[in-house]
């Protein structure tokens, strides 16, 4: 699994089962942020919350963007563009990149949909990653980093 944090000299910290290493490149979060499409979890409809900040950044960025949203009630959605899990928004589109703005709760099983679709790359916001989530993508070799698309673009 390769964990990293913004860091001076754009150093990625990366672990494997031997331990840690200190490898010079770029941050996972930037090779992220090159990738095309990109699925943003959390409450994207809120005009006032993260998740829909986020999705409209990356849109403005030029990425296509799938909206999920596991508590979305029918009908509250006037474009029908919302998906209740990401297995349904990965029916619809190819997804390079999860983006994490939800509780760790509801995150871990979209973390379990995203290993299960082979989803190799996520971008978990603060307050979104666990301990659990963590050690599902380690095991499952998806790639994460832990920062914030809105201060990183």
């Amino acid at each position: 699994m390769l964990l990293a944090r913004p860091l001076p000299l754009l150093v990625a910290l990366t672990s494997s089962l031997h331990g840690s290493r200190i490898a010079m490149c770029a941050t996972a979060g930037e090779d992220m942020l090159r990738q095309p499409t990109w699925a943003v979890i959390g409450d994207v409809l809120h005009p006032r919350k993260p998740a829909r900040a986020v999705a409209e950044r990356l849109e403005a960025l030029g990425k296509t963007v799938v909206r999920v949203n596991p508590r979305v009630k029918p009908g509250t959605d006037p474009h029908g563009v919302i998906f209740r899990s990401l297995r349904d928004a990965a029916a619809k589109s190819d997804i390079d990149v999860v983006d994490l703005i939800i509780n760790p709760r509801d995150g871990l099983v979209q973390m379990e949909h995203a290993a299960a679709l082979g989803i190799k790359s996520a971008f978990v916001q603060p307050g979104a990653g666990s301990d659990e989530i963590l050690a599902l993508c380690e095991r499952e070799g998806i790639a994460v980093h832990e920062g914030c698309v809105l201060r990183e673009t």
